[in-house]
């Protein structure tokens, strides 16, 4: 529709009172200011290049080149040959326009600088030799304002810079190359307050159609079936996209953005008019033929021909505006002839819009003036033009909402039978179900009898396999160790045995025989019993280390041949911890520490093997102190050893924590202190085995765990967590 309202436009006559003068000189006279401003499009010449000097008055331009500036650049193939280059005017003007206040209004595609007599008014984007570096301005609402010389001459120069990229597109979006309007100031106020006037209707328009958008949108989603209404929504969008770019391009000084901007406008009201075609296809239910797909071809070659073909001017988005108009027309027509009544809402919007249209194009053919008639403060045009836009809009936007309304009508009635029909169903059903949640009832509650029965079972049974599994690998384990370990002792026994002989009978032998000898052969004896008595007792000394070894192995393989026993685990690990306590002190009567107990009281009776559990504890708590009296021998007099044992049941566990502030493990071995025979106590002092021990016991046996937190030379902090009931609990912060 908007472009049916440029074509009844385009064949209006435009005349504007004239009152410029060339005379012989080429000097133009303004004589009087008429409605519209003295359009400067006479007079002017062009020369190529770049001289500051031709701005002044005195600069001669009769060998310059004449032209119209006001043309397209398509027009002035001079100009784009020149880039760069100067325009110079020589005007006069009358004595009743020096008594006014005249402004210079300037309309442009390129960059510019104006200069008045030598004087530079403004400059207007970036000028350069370079095209690439010039950025061209549209300084079209920045009216400047003359200050006359007392000179009778007057003479108006503009430096200017032209764009390459403008020789792209058409004269519909490139219409001139440079144009200078005089006005006063009563006319720039009008000319504003007439801008301003279609400003606001564009956007009033833009702010209708987004409106109708939205509403159609929701129609949609309410119910997308009715494919119509989608289709409209982006008809509508599509206009308010066009009009919102109407009213905003004014705005833009940017002339990339605006050329742009100018011609989004153009395809969405050209794309809007076919999703408006689809939404009448969708809406009475035509198939979609060839038609429908040729208005798309022809409208990719209209806005290509429109955007990039300058011969053309505006008559192909014309020419594919009407295409749809007539197929739009042709669709609510063939919609009537098929007795489809409410088609004709349709009908009468394209009806309005047709008659205002004719109406507005017969005014302004034969009484232009008519139209600026201002009716509740709005110009007759601005009133006219809704109507003109809306009308077919709000018309399928009327049909839509009626479709939607009769919808929404026999989908309350179905709604509404479809209660009926199922109140009676559930009248007939409520004894029945009233039977079978009974009988469910007590279906349920004996098949959660059955299976928490079963579950318990099932749980006994996984247990107690577990557990003879595990059994069994530790029996096969035990016995092939506990058969080495035997083996290994009795020749150990021997050793340390005869080795005991060997030292006692070196002993007589060495008391006996020295009374025989002289003084040299008993220094020589003496020294060689000596040695031999040294190298008995170091290897009598060895078979120990290896019987505690084999002592350990024995040990060892021991594990998980004990019978589980409800345990006060509060009270073991308080008495292992003073055993432990009290054995280093018999070893080491100087050694004295602080013992610190935190047993939580609900801990409760445990089931654990009472012997190996006490065998894991003791073997933490000597670890232990012998952390803490290590530290002891090298820290000086301040440091006070302390040993902290806490209890605490959590969710799904109970922990021991044995803590102290020892020497602490250092961090490249925390990954081995659990492999067997790994050690870092001194010979004869650890076999290696106490930690393994702990760990197979708490992990394999018990299904706990062990962990370890230790920073060197600050603590060590071990947690043996054994599975119970899911209970839950907070644990408090220690530090030592």
């Amino acid at each position: 529709m908007k472009a049916l309202f440029l074509l009844l436009g385009a064949f209006l006559i435009l005349t504007g009172v004239a009152s410029a003068q060339a005379s012989a000189n080429s000097i133009v006279t303004l004589q009087q200011m008429p409605a519209e401003g003295i359009l400067l499009d006479q007079g002017w010449r062009l020369q190529a290049g770049d001289n500051p000097r031709w701005a002044l008055p005195s600069a001669n331009e009769q060998q310059w080149q004449p032209i119209d500036p006001t043309l397209s650049l398509h027009q002035l193939p001079q100009v784009q040959r020149a880039g760069t280059g100067w325009l110079r005017l020589r005007f006069r003007v009358s004595p009743e326009l020096r008594q006014q206040a005249l402004v210079l209004r300037i309309s442009q595609y390129a960059a510019s600088e104006i200069y008045l007599n030598g004087r530079l008014l403004r400059q207007y984007g970036t000028l350069s030799a370079d095209p690439t570096q010039v950025r061209p301005y549209w300084p079209d609402d920045e009216p400047i304002e003359l200050q006359l010389s007392d000179q009778a001459e007057q003479v108006l120069a503009v430096r200017f810079a032209t764009w390459p990229r403008f020789a792209l597109f058409s004269d519909f979006f490139v219409p001139l190359f440079f144009q200078a309007r005089l006005a006063g100031i009563t006319q720039v106020v009008q000319s504003n307050q007439l801008e301003a006037t279609y400003k606001t209707s564009d956007m009033l328009l833009f702010g209708a159609f987004l409106l109708l958008s939205v509403l159609h949108l929701a129609f949609y989603l309410y119910n997308p079936a009715e494919r119509a209404n989608y289709f409209f929504t982006l008809y509508t969008l599509a206009g308010a996209i066009s009009f919102a770019c109407t009213g905003f391009l004014d705005e833009v000084r940017n002339m990339d953005t605006r050329i742009g901007v100018d011609i989004l406008s153009y395809v969405c009201l050209q794309t809007g008019g076919i999703l408006v075609v689809r939404a009448l296809y969708s809406l009475f239910n035509v198939p979609i033929g060839f038609v429908y797909r040729g208005l798309w071809v022809i409208n990719f070659l209209s806005l290509w021909l429109l955007t990039f073909v300058s011969q053309f001017s505006w008559y192909p988005t014309v020419g594919f505006m009407l295409l749809v108009t007539a197929e739009q027309l042709r669709l609510t027509l063939g919609a009537l002839q098929q007795t489809k009544q409410a088609a004709g809402i349709i009908a009468t919007g394209f009806a309005i819009s047709l008659v205002l249209l004719l109406l507005y194009g017969f005014i302004g053919r034969y009484n232009e003036d008519l139209l600026q008639l201002k009716v509740m403060s709005l110009p007759l045009r601005t009133i006219l033009t809704f109507p003109v836009f809306l009308s077919p809009v709000l018309a399928i936007s009327l049909y839509l909402t009626r479709q939607f309304a009769w919808a929404s009508r026999l989908l309350e009635i179905k709604l509404n039978q479809v209660r009926n029909l199922s109140q009676q169903m559930l009248e007939q059903q409520q004894e029945k179900q009233l039977l079978l949640a009974q009988q469910n009832e007590t279906l349920e509650r004996k098949v959660q009898q059955r299976t928490a029965a079963l579950q318990k079972t099932l749980h006994n049974l996984q247990a107690t396999q577990n557990q003879l599994i595990q059994r069994e690998k530790m029996a096969s384990l035990g016995e092939l160790t506990a058969g080495i370990a035997h083996e290994i002792q009795n020749p150990l026994n021997f050793v340390k045995n005869f080795s005991e002989v060997a030292t006692e009978l070196l002993s007589e032998l060495k008391d006996e025989m020295l009374t025989a000898q002289t003084a040299p052969q008993k220094t020589f004896t003496c020294d060689l019993v000596g040695e031999l008595t040294e190298v008995l007792e170091k290897i009598h000394h060895h078979g120990y280390r290896a019987g505690s070894i084999v002592q350990g192995m024995l040990e060892h393989a021991r594990i998980g041949t004990g019978e589980r026993a409800l345990t006060d685990l509060n009270a073991l690990a308080d008495e292992f911890m003073r055993l432990s306590y009290q054995g280093l002190r018999a070893k080491n009567p100087t050694f004295s520490a602080k013992l610190t107990t935190d047993f939580d009281p609900d801990l409760g009776l445990i089931e654990v093997v009472p012997q190996d559990m006490g065998r894991v504890l003791l073997n933490l708590f000597n670890n232990a102190f012998y952390a803490v009296c290590k530290r002891q021998a090298q820290e000086t007099a301040d440091y006070k050893p302390e040993v902290l044992v806490r209890t605490v049941r959590c969710s799904n566990a109970v922990q021991i924590i044995i803590r102290d502030n020892g020497t602490g493990i250092p961090a490249n071995i925390v990954s081995k202190i659990y492999q067997p025979f790994f050690t870092t106590k001194p010979t004869g002092q650890g076999t290696g085995l106490g930690l393994s021990l702990s760990y197979d016991i708490i992990t394999k046996m018990h299904k706990g765990n062990l962990i370890v937190d230790t920073q060197e030379g600050q603590y060590t902090e071990f947690t043996v967590s054994l599975p119970a009931d899911e209970l839950t609990c907070d644990l408090p912060a220690y530090q030592i």
